[in-house]
């Protein structure tokens, strides 16, 4: 049987994982954060994906909302040749609100590239509260208009930039901290690249001191000129 105490400290840790999801929606520092952080501690679970783990498949409806906590969430369109990465999602990303919210199965696979430990709200749950609470549903639209205020920037970049702004403004991006999780093949794919164009501009930038390339990881040595050639300034050596 679960003691009081027991009851008492998985009741606080709810309330903690909560207010971090209210945080990673945007509402930090907000004096809303408490209440929300109620509303949703009674509906959310903590879930850990293996490396390699199907959170949810393309064309079916996700059974559920995630909020990654640790690790990285690679959502991916088609398979074989026709495989395209569309995002990888780091701590504080959310996956499989977009399909519930329309009612229409997801556009896309989401796998773990890496072991993955997240927040998980039932379908029904996480439809449940926005249905009652306002605010929260306040809250995550602002969350989904800046995912798609971030989606149209990226798609302006790679119909109009080189290969060289498109990278360095991708890795710039993806960074946490001073590197970058993601094989060369993952990259490639978020970047609509072919492979050997991506070694080429990554040999290219390593040879300019402007990174590190390792086994699925990028080093970044000089995010400032990284940020002036992602504008479009010339590269200086």
């Amino acid at each position: 049987m679960t003691t009081e105490k027991e009851a008492a400290a998985s009741t606080a840790a709810g309330r903690r994982a909560a207010a971090w999801l209210i945080e990673c929606l945007g509402a930090a520092g907000t004096p809303t954060v408490d209440r929300l952080a109620g509303e949703l501690a009674e509906g959310l679970e903590e879930r850990l994906l293996p490396r390699g783990t199907v959170a949810f498949r393309q064309g079916r409806m996700p059974d559920g909302v995630w909020i990654i906590r640790s690790g990285t969430l690679e959502l991916v369109t088609g398979s074989g040749r026709d495989r395209v990465v569309i995002g990888v999602l780091s701590p504080c990303g959310v996956a499989g609100d977009a399909p519930l919210l329309l009612g229409s199965p997801a556009g896309c696979t989401a796998r773990a590239l890496t072991d993955v430990r997240a927040g998980f709200l039932p379908a029904a749950r996480f439809l449940a509260m926005l249905d009652g609470s306002p605010a929260l549903t306040r809250l995550w639209l602002r969350s989904l208009a800046r995912q798609h205020a971030r989606t149209q920037e990226i798609l302006a970049q790679t119909l109009n930039c080189s290969a060289e702004r498109r990278v360095a403004g991708l890795l710039l991006r993806e960074a946490r901290g001073a590197g970058v999780h993601c094989s060369q093949a993952t990259l490639a794919g978020m970047l609509g690249l072919r492979r050997p164009t991506l070694n080429r501009v990554l040999k290219d930038f390593e040879r300019a001191g402007l990174l590190r390339v390792g086994y699925r990881r990028v080093e970044l040595l000089d995010a400032g000129r990284l940020n002036r050639l992602a504008r479009g300034e010339r590269r200086t050596r």
